[in-house]
C-alpha cells in the first residue's frame, strides 16, 4: 500500500513496514519538525457502517492517549507524537528510535553471566516501575519492543498494546498463526492460562522469559511454552542446566514467570527489591551489527493477526514455502539446495592463467559455505551468520550465500535485510528458480501477496516441473479470492508431483478451493485421495469432516472429526467443528462438551466462545452467554479483528435487550 498523501497534512510516507488484517504500520517523515525526523505511524481501520462500535473504539483510543500522556516524557519510552483520525481511519504515530531490537542480542545464543543478566532486569524493570507508578500497562512485550538506542545504548519500551485501567486484567494476545502452534512472541506472553496473569503479572512474565533466554543463549524455539504442562519444571531444569546463575536470582526468575497468583509479584518494583545485591554489575553492550543491514523498523516483527488454520508455520519462509497458510494445509517439502558443486570451482581453470591465483579464494568460499551449513544444522545459527558474512566480504555478489544469511535474517526477526539479501541474490544469478521461489515465499509471509504471485510465476518460468511454486501460488491466489486460478495451480501440482506427501498437499488445497467454489462432491474427491495419501495425518480427515459437512452428511462428519481426535486430541480444532456438526444435530449436550474442550486446550479460541455463548442463549441460560460473548469482544478486539468484535456487540445488544424486557 502507498500512501501518497500527507497524513494530517504532516507526515509523509516512506515504506510499509508490515500489513495485518486491520493494522498497517509504516515509516514515515514527521515534517511537522525541523529536521523532518522519522517516525512509525500505526494505522488502525475501524470498521464503518456502525456508530456504536465506532464511538466504543473511539472512547477506548481516547483513553489510551490519555494514559500514555498521563507518564510525560522519558528517555526510555518511545515518545508519542501524534493522534489523527479520519474518518473510519485511526492514526498512531511514535517516534522512530534508532537502533536494533532487543532479539538481534538473543540472536547470539551465548548465556549471559548473572550480571549481565541483572543489567538488563534492572535496567527492564525501572521501565516497567514508571508506567506501572501511572496504572499502565504494557500488555504487547516481546523482545522486538525493546530497542537498544544506537547511540546512548539504552533500552527504550515501543507499542504498546491495547492499555485500560489495572483494575481489570484482560487476556494476553493470542498467538499468531495457528492453534498449537508457537509463534516467535508466544514464548513471552501468557496466552495459554492468561487467567492467571493480572496484567502487570504477564508484563513481568515477559521479562522473566527474556531474562531465561538471555541466562541460557538459548533459542527461542528452545525456551518453554506455558502450555506445557511441567512448564515451570522445564524453565527450571533449562536454567539449572544451561545458565550460571545464582540460586536466589534463579528463585526470582521462577517466580516472575510461574502461573501461580500467590507467588507472583504485583509490581514490578517489588521484582527490584528482591533482586539480590550485584557485586560487578556490567553495564549492557550492544551487540555489533550483522553486515551490510539495513535499518530494521520498530515493530516490524510484531506478533501477526490469529489465523484459525490446522498448519505448521514454517520455520522460515525462505527455506520453506508458504503453502500451508491455507485453512487445511500442512506443507513442508524439503529444503532446497544451495550450495555450489565442485563442477563449477573446476569450470574455473579453463578460462587461463590468471584463474589460478583466484582458486585459494574459491577454495576458501566453498570451505566456508560448508562449514555455515554445518553450524546451521548445528543450530550454531549466529556461528553461520558469520561464516556468511566472511564469505560475503570475499565475495559480495555471492547468491549462494546471499540466499542462506536471507533465512537466517528472516530467523532473527530481520525481514527488510532478508528481503534485500534475496533481492541481490536474484541480481547476481537472475535464472536460478529458487531465488524467485524463496522471495516469493518470504514475501508471502510480509503479506505482499501480489509480490509473491509473481516471483512464484518467474519461478516457473525457469521451471515449469516446480511443483512447489505452483502450489505455493495456488495458495496466494486463493487468499486473494481468486479460487478458480488456485484450482488451475492445484492441478498442475498434482499432475507434476512425484510423491504422496507434496500430491496429498496439493489435492487438499484444491479441495478447500473446490468447496469454495461450492462444487463440494469434487471437494469430497479430493479430500478422500488426501486421506489415502496420509492415513495417519489428523488434518486429512479433519477437512474431509468439514467438506462433509457442508454436503450435510452430520454423521460423517462427525466420524472424521472423531478420527482427527483420536490421532491428534490435543488440537482444539476438531473438537470445534465436532462441536458445531453435533449442535446441528440437535445434540446440544455434546455440542457444549466438545467447545468445553476446544476452550481448554485453546482459551483464547474466540470461535468457540461466540459459539458456545450462543449455544448457552439457546438453552436459555442469559448470563452464561452474555460472559462468552463479553469475552469474545474482548479477545476479538486485543488483536484487531474489528469485524468479529462487531458481531459479538451485535449479539450482545439482543441478549441484553432480552435481559431487561424479562418481567
Amino acid at each position: 500500500m502507498v500512501v501518497k498523501r500527507l497524513i494530517d497534512g504532516r507526515f509523509q510516507f516512506i515504506r510499509v513496514v508490515s500489513t495485518k488484517a486491520y493494522t498497517k504500520t509504516y515509516l514515515m517523515t514527521d515534517h511537522g519538525s525541523l529536521a523532518k525526523s522519522k517516525c512509525i505511524v500505526k494505522h488502525l481501520q475501524l470498521p464503518a457502517h456502525n456508530t456504536i462500535t465506532l464511538k466504543f473504539l473511539n472512547d477506548l483510543l481516547a483513553k489510551r492517549v490519555s494514559l500514555l500522556k498521563r507518564m510525560g516524557e522519558h528517555d526510555a519510552i518511545a515518545k508519542n507524537l501524534s493522534t489523527v483520525q479520519e474518518g473510519q481511519d485511526f492514526y498512531w504515530v511514535r517516534d522512530y528510535v534508532p537502533g536494533h531490537s532487543l532479539l538481534t542480542e538473543l540472536g547470539e545464543q551465548k548465556p549471559k553471566t548473572e550480571a549481565e543478566v541483572q543489567s538488563f532486569l534492572r535496567e527492564s524493570l525501572g521501565i516497567l516501575d514508571i508506567i506501572q507508578r501511572h496504572g499502565i500497562a504494557h500488555q504487547n512485550l516481546h523482545p522486538n519492543n525493546l530497542i537498544r538506542h544506537r547511540d546512548r545504548g539504552h533500552l527504550v519500551l515501543v507499542d504498546f498494546g491495547l492499555i485500560q485501567d489495572t483494575g481489570t486484567p484482560e487476556p494476553a494476545p493470542p498467538t499468531n498463526g495457528t492453534s498449537g502452534v508457537p509463534s516467535a512472541e508466544s514464548a513471552y506472553v501468557p496466552q495459554a492460562k492468561h487467567r492467571q496473569y493480572t496484567r502487570f503479572a504477564a508484563d513481568h512474565f515477559a521479562l522473566g522469559m527474556i531474562a531465561v533466554q538471555m541466562a541460557t543463549g538459548l533459542s527461542n524455539e528452545a525456551i518453554p511454552r506455558l502450555s506445557q504442562d511441567d512448564f515451570l519444571a522445564q524453565v527450571k531444569l533449562q536454567l539449572d542446566e544451561c545458565s550460571l546463575l545464582s540460586s536466589a536470582l534463579k528463585e526470582i526468575l521462577l517466580r516472575m514467570v510461574s502461573p501461580q497468583p500467590e507467588v507472583q509479584f504485583h509490581q514490578a518494583k517489588d521484582i527490584l527489591v528482591a533482586l539480590p545485591a550485584p557485586e560487578a554489575v556490567l553495564a549492557p553492550v550492544a551487540p555489533a551489527p550483522a553486515a551490510r543491514p539495513l535499518p530494521q523498523e520498530n515493530g516490524a516483527m510484531e506478533p501477526e493477526q490469529p489465523r484459525f488454520a490446522k498448519r505448521s508455520v514454517p520455520e522460515s519462509p525462505v527455506d520453506t514455502p508458504p503453502a500451508a497458510q491455507r485453512r487445511w494445509l500442512r506443507n513442508l517439502p524439503p529444503k532446497p539446495a544451495l550450495w555450489l558443486g565442485a563442477g563449477a570451482a573446476l569450470a574455473l581453470l579453463a578460462v587461463g592463467g590468471v584463474v589460478w591465483l583466484r582458486i585459494p579464494q574459491t577454495m576458501t568460499v566453498n570451505a566456508l559455505l560448508q562449514q555455515a551449513e554445518t553450524a546451521k544444522q548445528m543450530g550454531q545459527s549466529n556461528d553461520s551468520l558469520n561464516y556468511l558474512n566472511q564469505v560475503l566480504e570475499l565475495r559480495p555478489n555471492n547468491s549462494d550465500a546471499l540466499a542462506q544469511r536471507s533465512t537466517l535474517l528472516w530467523e532473527n526477526g530481520q525481514s527488510e535485510q532478508a528481503l534485500q539479501d534475496l533481492t541481490d541474490a536474484i541480481e547476481a544469478n537472475p535464472d536460478r528458480a529458487v531465488a524467485y521461489y524463496q522471495r516469493g515465499n518470504l514475501r508471502f509471509q510480509l503479506g505482499d501477496l501480489q509480490g509473491a504471485i509473481a516471483d512464484y510465476g518467474e519461478a516457473l518460468q525457469r521451471q515449469e516441473d516446480y511443483t512447489d511454486a505452483y502450489v505455493n501460488r495456488g495458495t496466494a491466489r486463493a487468499e486473494l479470492g481468486d479460487e478458480a486460478g488456485a484450482v488451475q495451480d492445484y492441478t498442475a501440482a498434482i499432475n507434476l508431483a512425484s510423491d504422496a506427501e507434496n500430491k496429498a498437499v496439493a489435492y487438499l488445497n484444491r479441495c478447500l478451493s473446490l468447496s469454495n467454489l461450492d462444487d463440494n462432491a469434487a471437494a469430497l474427491k479430493d479430500c478422500t485421495e488426501a486421506v489415502n495419501l496420509r492415513p495417519n495425518n489428523s488434518l486429512a480427515y479433519e477437512n474431509r469432516g468439514l467438506v462433509r459437512r457442508r454436503l450435510n452428511d452430520y454423521q460423517g462428519a462427525i466420524q472424521d472429526f472423531t478420527i482427527a481426535i483420536q490421532i491428534n486430541s490435543s488440537n482444539p480444532e476438531p473438537y470445534y467443528n465436532r462441536g458445531l456438526t453435533r449442535q446441528d444435530l440437535g445434540d446440544f449436550a455434546g455440542a457444549m462438551a466438545d467447545f468445553n474442550q476446544t476452550i481448554e486446550l485453546n482459551p483464547n479460541h474466540p470461535f468457540a466462545y461466540y459459539d458456545r455463548g450462543l449455544l448457552h442463549a439457546e438453552l436459555g441460560d442469559i448470563e452464561s452467554a452474555i460472559a462468552d460473548l463479553e469475552t469474545v469482544a474482548t479477545a476479538c478486539l486485543d488483536v484487531s479483528r474489528l469485524g468479529c468484535f462487531d458481531d459479538a456487540q451485535y449479539q450482545l445488544e439482543k441478549l441484553r435487550a432480552a435481559q431487561s424486557s424479562e418481567p
